[in-house]
């Protein structure tokens, strides 16, 4: 009976096994969902142009299968293979501490400001030509998403500057001022750098100057996160 009794939970215990398994399947870079073989293949692809730079936004978990949404890329580097935001991108995974930044009334803001919607955090100042020249295209972003998505801005400088530099040019971000101890705390040193977070406010992409050669792949990132 003994015996018995432990083939037949032997049995329960594989039946549930194969009728939990899930099938692995990945979304890369928005595109149709795939296997696991084609997704590895996809790296080795883009291994041969370079190193590879490989962003986690989501994973869905389903009764039968788990969808694991992934941004897929070549790492920008130097000439000799150095990652300028490489320390930044340390901060991937963590979640952004928005508490410990004041808004231009030097009022700290709450610490779920930025939960039920995606963020987009750029760093910028007001003297740095390439945080100039891509204020069009995030512009562009901001009329795109409206108020679906966070759009925020984050400089060392005071608002005093900012307002003088609005006076001159558009950027229609939220604005805050007077960071530096907090931009240092993220180790950002190239300017300029862009943040974007899930709904949970967990940093899921560190990337430099976003223009209109990478909107479109910056656009799916967000909509993959909304």
């Amino acid at each position: 009976m003994k015996i018995k009794l432990k083939l037949f939970t032997a049995l329960v215990l594989f039946c549930s096994i194969n009728c939990i398994a899930q099938s692995k399947y990945y979304n890369i870079n928005g595109g149709d969902t795939t296997n696991e073989d084609a997704y590895k293949d996809a790296k080795k692809k883009l291994k041969k142009n370079g190193k590879i730079e490989e962003f986690h936004l989501k994973t869905i978990v389903r009764n039968d299968s788990i969808i694991n949404y992934i941004k897929l890329g070549n790492l920008i580097t130097t000439p000799d293979g150095f990652d300028p935001w490489g320390e930044t991108k340390k901060n991937i995974g963590s979640k952004f501490q928005i508490e410990k930044f004041k808004d231009r009334n030097s009022k700290n803001f709450k610490n779920d400001y930025f939960e039920g919607k995606p963020t987009v955090i750029n760093f910028w100042f007001t003297k740095c030509p390439p945080c100039i020249s891509e204020l069009p295209t995030l512009n562009k972003l901001k009329e795109t998403f409206g108020d679906s998505v966070n759009f925020i801005s984050i400089t060392f400088e005071n608002q005093n500057s900012i307002d003088e530099f609005l006076k001159k040019h558009e950027f229609n971000f939220t604005h805050i001022p007077n960071s530096k101890k907090q931009i240092e705390e993220l180790k950002i040193s190239g300017y300029p750098t862009t943040f974007i977070l899930d709904k949970n406010g967990i940093i899921k992409i560190v990337t430099p100057e976003i223009d209109e050669y990478n909107r479109k792949e910056i656009e799916t990132t967000i909509k993959i996160l909304q």
